[in-house]
């Protein structure tokens, strides 16, 4: 019989943009992992909301570079404003 190489993809939770994951190991004791400059975003709110479709919570796991960025640079000017910083 012959091998098959099957490489698992990770797409982000926002745009959906996919790449392969990257493995780790030898060939007969292989793991895979997403890609370093891939990012994730956990943010917990003190809203008392349901969980179905609330904003109380809001979990990326899986964040491409650029979206990864985007929330980052979001979340950080969102905050400065609140802060009354202009």
């Amino acid at each position: 019989m012959a091998d098959v190489n099957i490489t698992p993809r990770i797409s982000c939770d926002n745009c959906g943009h996919t790449v392969d994951k990257q493995q780790e190991g030898s060939y007969t004791s292989r793991s895979f992992k997403k890609p370093r400059d891939w990012g994730s975003l956990k943010i917990e709110g003190s809203r008392n909301v349901d969980s179905y479709g609330g904003k109380d919570r809001l979990d990326l796991t899986d964040l491409c570079p650029k979206c990864a960025t985007a929330a980052l640079d979001a979340a950080a000017s969102v905050l400065k404003t609140t802060r009354g910083e202009e």
